[in-house]
């Protein structure tokens, strides 16, 4: 059960998380030198509370390939992210 309510991306879009989980604090936030296992946990705790919308862009520091990385070790995720 989704603890995060969900809305419809645009008209006729997706139904995501209400809340995205902004994968910027991932990379570039003060502190996060984080390995990458201990940063897919917090991936697998976002999904889990039921996060379906990602925020990522290349300006994040190494979040895209972070994301890209986590779903070929995970790819059972990917189906449950938008």
């Amino acid at each position: 059960m989704a603890l995060i309510p969900t809305r419809r991306l645009g008209k006729n879009g997706p139904q995501v998380s209400a809340i995205s989980f902004g994968a910027m604090t991932l990379s570039i936030a003060p502190g996060s030198t984080l390995s990458d296992e201990e940063r897919f946990k917090v991936i697998d705790r976002a999904i889990e509370l039921g996060s379906t919308y990602i925020d990522s862009a290349d300006i994040y520091g190494d979040n895209e390939e972070l994301l890209a990385k986590y779903f070929k070790k995970y790819p059972h995720q990917r189906e449950k992210v938008s």
